[in-house]
């Protein structure tokens, strides 16, 4: 029986607002609190509630070998993705942020021409990977998008290495053995990443109550139980029952979003050549996301692998 047109259009609503809005949240909670704790806060707490919903449905014994593969990806997906992410938000503007994660599509089309074979990128994907990554060098380089500082072109390549993390990890996931359980595979993964992290805050910077105000609760909270879960929950629903190529369109409505609530709650700025810039790296991404509308099926994809969650 299809899906109701209401529920698609409602979780379609929710992960082009509610992801493209993590980038901002993530920029108001690192003002109080430490960057790595931030990430590995949300990720841990959103890993024990996917964790328990996998569980409590499924009975599926849980080997070593699960462990050691969440564990690679975890720390693929999210103690250096996100880690990244989280660490730049102190330097980057949101907006640019976004457009820089928009990234994870043009990384996962070179990383698939390297890792796999049976994977060769088309004219129209070769062009496009060319047009995006001259936006990218554009936010990259440009002075007036991070401020003049050398501090934040770095954190901008963070970004970008970051991205290419994800793009890795969301090839490898298809070879590695995981869980059946969607939500109990994504748990685990969020609880090794985001333990990971919140290790490293605690050896780096442990986080302090001192400069925490509403907002950053706030920003905290919608991080992890908006972001995580009811963007991931409305992520795997369309899955479910909407083409992945549709889908993915998110990667490239996220950083719009992005952009104009970081313009309008932020004072963030969006200059003439941060435009240009969007419209390269924007339309790359839509045509090599349109470009796989017949992908080589996965063993059984897990809904954290699809190039994404860029705000997750």
């Amino acid at each position: 029986m299809p899906a109701p047109l209401w529920r698609i259009g409602l979780a379609f609503t929710a992960i082009y607002l509610i992801w493209g809005s993590t980038f901002l949240a993530t920029r108001f909670a690192v003002q109080a609190l430490p960057p790595f704790f931030v990430a590995g806060f949300r990720f841990f707490l959103g890993g024990l509630v996917l964790f328990a919903i996998g569980r409590s449905s499924s009975r599926e014994p849980l080997t070593r070998t699960h462990w050691m593969n969440a564990a690679k990806l975890g720390l693929l997906f999210f103690f250096i993705c996100h880690g990244a992410v989280s660490w730049a938000a102190q330097h980057v503007p949101s907006g640019v942020a976004a457009l820089l994660m928009a990234s994870i599509a043009l990384w996962t089309a070179v990383v698939e021409r390297f890792l796999q074979t049976n994977t060769k990128p088309g004219r129209r994907v070769l062009l496009s990977l060319g047009g995006g990554f001259i936006g990218l060098a554009v936010l990259v380089l440009k002075p007036e998008s991070l401020a003049g500082s050398t501090q934040g072109r770095t954190a901008s390549l963070a970004v970008l290495c970051g991205a290419l993390t994800w793009a890795i990890a969301t090839v490898l996931s298809s070879r590695l053995v995981r869980p059946q359980s969607n939500f109990t595979s994504a748990g685990m993964q969020m609880l090794c990443g985001g333990g990971a992290l919140i290790l490293l805050s605690a050896f780096l910077q442990p986080p302090s109550l001192e400069r925490v105000t509403p907002v950053t609760v706030w920003a905290l909270g919608y991080l992890t139980l908006i972001g995580a879960l009811v963007g991931f929950l409305s992520y795997t629903y369309l899955l479910q029952h909407v083409p992945p190529t549709k889908v993915a369109t998110y990667a490239y409505v996220n950083p719009v979003v992005a952009l104009l609530l970081g313009w309008a709650l932020a004072g963030e700025t969006i200059s003439a050549r941060s435009l240009i810039a969007s419209l390269f790296v924007l339309a790359a991404v839509a045509n090599i996301v349109l470009s796989r509308s017949a992908p080589v099926p996965p063993r059984r994809p897990t809904p954290l692998s699809v190039p994404a969650e860029q705000g997750a």
